[in-house]
């Protein structure tokens, strides 16, 4: 499986055995949503942890952007990808979300070190 990718605002899950994109997007829309439903985002954490299916299916709609139909659908594809492994990840949004949709300074010094800086490269 791939790791999320965290750029500014949004945080990119893979879900499935086809390791299909999914963006969380970590705005205020979300925050204030997860914020009203659970009392906050403390007690959303507390939720996910517990592994309550209702609740990540709750964060997921809420950080996708999805409503009618589309949010419908959400129970079998967080069911389908198993809930050990998107509660984790649900987790890591919060936190991110938290951050104002920043990445940790730990993820932004692990992409640079995956990214050779221009005029770096190594000679053949």
């Amino acid at each position: 499986m791939k790791n999320p990718i965290l750029a500014d605002g949004v945080m990119t899950i893979f879900l499935g055995e086809d390791e299909r994109p999914v963006d969380l997007k970590a705005n205020a829309r979300a925050a204030k949503a997860i914020s009203r439903h659970f009392g906050g985002i403390a007690d959303a954490y507390g939720k996910v942890s517990a592994m309550d299916f209702a609740a990540v299916e709750a964060i997921f709609n809420a950080a996708t952007g999805r409503v009618g139909k589309d949010a419908e659908a959400t129970a079998d594809e967080v069911f389908d990808a198993g809930m050990a492994f998107v509660a984790p990840l649900l987790s890591q949004y919060l936190g991110f979300l938290a951050s104002g949709g920043k990445a940790p300074k730990a993820a932004k010094e692990a992409d640079a070190e995956t990214e050779p800086a221009e005029g770096n490269a190594e000679a053949a």
